[in-house]
């Protein structure tokens, strides 16, 4: 059982495996979430970012409201590192997020989601190789990214069943996409 400290995030929580098994039933397996008040619960994630070496683990929702220090700073996190700047980002995609950091925690997946791409401007999505150039990553309100040690399948099912926008599966270039835009799912 996922016990959840505002301070900290996830306590003592069942198996990797127990979320791998899961996975390979995806989507019906990830009905099994635990829903119950998940809500209403502090919202937090921990995302990891290679291309800065950055790290960040915070509840950026609590008490029915943005904690706007907290939400600032993971828009920072989520830059437009070659630009070097940020941008306000979707609270629908933080919560997107945190579903996923909290299903891993149930499951007992103790690490970060890595983040390659979050907002875009115009100029780095102009440089970005495959970018749509009316992209949600202009508006702040997509992720691209992987979890170490979870599949991509896995992780493109994961995004499915949150319902939250669109998911796409880029295995050749090991990450998914994430956005709070239309619900939608593509392979590329």
């Amino acid at each position: 059982m996922t016990h959840l400290d505002a301070r900290t995030g996830p306590q003592a929580m069942p198996s990797r495996r127990a979320f791998l098994l899961a996975a390979a039933f995806a989507p019906e397996a990830f009905a099994q979430a635990p829903v119950q008040g998940f809500w209403e619960q502090p919202r937090w994630v921990w995302l990891h970012r290679p291309a800065t070496g950055e790290e960040i683990r915070t509840v950026y929702w609590a008490q029915g409201n943005l904690i706007q220090q907290e939400y600032v700073r993971l828009c920072w996190f989520l830059r437009d590192v070659r630009a070097g700047k940020s941008m306000w980002m979707s609270p629908v995609l933080l919560d997107m997020l945190y579903a996923s950091s909290s299903w891993l925690a149930w499951h007992g997946i103790a690490r970060p989601i890595t983040t390659t791409s979050g907002a875009r401007f115009v100029q780095t999505n102009d440089k970005t190789e495959g970018a749509a150039k009316a992209s949600l990553h202009l508006e702040g309100r997509a992720h691209d990214g992987y979890i170490p040690g979870v599949s991509l399948e896995s992780m493109a099912h994961l995004g499915i069943w949150l319902g939250g926008g669109g998911v796409g599966y880029y295995p050749g270039k090991n990450f998914c996409h994430w956005d709070d835009g239309r619900v939608r799912f593509w392979r590329n």
